[in-house]
């Protein structure tokens, strides 16, 4: 086996266990949801007094994104 060869399974190797360790990354739909809900919070005049929580939940609530006897559990 030769050093290029080598070199190369190296690489190879590192870029799979790359693949399966891999990190978690923040979304652009994600980032700008969150733009939104504090520009929201901002207006609506909650964003200093509620906790973090229930903001997500009155932003929710006020866009519509909210269903009744819904858990996140469902199998859809």
């Amino acid at each position: 086996m030769t050093k290029l060869t080598r070199l190369f399974d190296d690489m190879l190797i590192e870029e799979e266990v790359r693949k399966v360790h891999s990190e978690n990354v923040q979304g652009e739909q994600s980032i700008m949801v969150q733009h939104d809900m504090k520009a929201w919070a901002l207006d609506s005049n909650i964003w200093a007094s509620a906790s973090y929580d229930d903001i997500v939940s009155a932003h929710a609530a006020s866009r519509g994104w909210t269903q009744d006897n819904f858990t996140g559990m469902e199998i859809v």
